[in-house]
């Protein structure tokens, strides 16, 4: 990869650091927002989920028109609706508010992932693809790692509509570094103008391999969100973290994760995606059991199994991402995105609602049937290798 290649595989990076730090920071101050807007558990379900259900639409609607714009012009102006949507989830006051505010940026936010995937598809040859996917994952743990600990200090120290106005402001930066370095990226326009939109809806069922791709991605997200959403209450009422404590199992998983992230894709490229996939995924199956069923224990004990979690069930993600990757042909790579990031919210948000469907709190906020979740988790991801290892990289 030439350092321009880098740079804009960095700007990228931030660009999904804010879209999954917005997307994510509810969770973690989940007990503030729940006792401030008088929210019940289901209700906190619906909360959370209403953004993948929107983010599933907008994913699905965005096929017809995603490869019939520039890249970068379709990128800027989605993001900029994501930034308004954030603002609103910021000013939110009531429930049923926060509900619009969270569909609205769900809409314009759930798409950003695609576009930018598709846009690593277009700038980085295969051969290198595994390495730039590391690079804009990266943009993932650095929300864990910097974000969330920060939106936690902002929310738990002012209150949590802080950490919203904090994304608005360096989503802001972000969308000039879009405008004034990212190239215009056009290439595929001439065959894309030549295809109905429609058709890519109708090819693709008639694709084994990227029906398998679809699949395959569906299940490997719906493992980890059956999860995330209830982490931190989970740590916090049952493992018994003080709410502040929590900013360590995010900042030492994000950290770790900043590091491994761009190591994983460089062993992707170097002995294979399947292969290093498979070790990722075996070694995410511990700290998803560990974690799902573990009681009070030393805090370093709790932070060595999440920070686990993090790393590998984070770094799976790299050597399946770009194996997805090249299932598509470029006039067709957005659209293809597009539905593969719909079919993933429309799999977290149903993972979420079976999450809050499972699992029981009493009195005191301490969960029950966590483990299940964990067994659910392990199942779908040894599921996901066995349907990896048959996706050809071919379109």
């Amino acid at each position: 990869m030439t350092k321009k290649q880098v740079g804009w595989m960095v700007i990228l990076a931030i660009v999904i650091f804010t879209n999954i730090i917005e997307s994510m920071i509810l969770m973690p101050l989940a007990s503030t927002i729940k006792a401030d807007l008088h929210m019940t558990d289901n209700a906190w379900g619906v909360a959370i989920s209403s953004y993948l259900f929107s983010a599933f639409i907008s994913g699905i609607l965005s096929i017809f028109v995603i490869d019939k714009f520039d890249r970068k012009r379709f990128l800027t102006v989605f993001y900029a609706l994501f930034i308004v949507g954030t603002f609103l989830c910021g000013i939110a006051d009531t429930y049923e508010f926060l509900i619009f505010a969270r569909i609205f940026a769900g809409f314009f936010g759930g798409i950003i992932s695609a576009v930018v995937l598709a846009i690593v598809g277009d700038l980085i040859p295969i051969a290198h693809r595994g390495k730039a996917t590391g690079i804009v994952m990266a943009g993932f743990s650095t929300a864990a790692a910097l974000g969330i600990p920060l939106g936690l200090f902002l929310g738990l120290n002012w209150n949590w509509h802080m950490p919203f106005f904090f994304i608005v402001g360096l989503s802001s930066l972000a969308f000039v570094l879009i405008i004034l370095v990212m190239p215009s990226m056009s290439g595929h326009l001439e065959k894309a103008k030549t295809v109905k939109s429609w058709n890519i809806l109708s090819r693709i069922p008639k694709n084994k391999n990227q029906l398998k791709a679809l699949l395959f991605s569906c299940l490997l997200l719906f493992g980890q969100f059956a999860i995330i959403p209830y982490l931190a209450d989970y740590v916090e009422h049952n493992i018994g973290f003080e709410k502040k404590e929590l900013v360590w199992m995010y900042f030492f998983g994000g950290i770790l994760t900043f590091v491994t992230n761009p190591f994983i894709g460089y062993l992707s490229d170097r002995f294979g995606q399947l292969k290093i996939f498979f070790i990722m995924m075996t070694l995410s199956c511990i700290p998803i059991l560990f974690i799902t069923s573990m009681g009070e224990n030393p805090m370093p004990l709790v932070l060595i199994t999440t920070s686990g979690f993090f790393i590998f069930a984070g770094g799976r993600n790299i050597p399946g991402t770009a194996l997805v990757l090249s299932t598509a042909a470029p006039f067709e790579r957005g659209g293809f995105m597009s539905i593969r990031s719909a079919l993933q919210q429309l799999a977290s948000a149903i993972a979420v609602l079976l999450g809050s469907w499972i699992l029981t709190q009493d009195a005191t906020g301490k969960y029950f049937n966590f483990e299940l979740i964990g067994y659910i988790a392990v199942g779908t991801s040894i599921l996901s290798y066995f349907i990896l290892r048959t996706i050809k990289s071919d379109y």
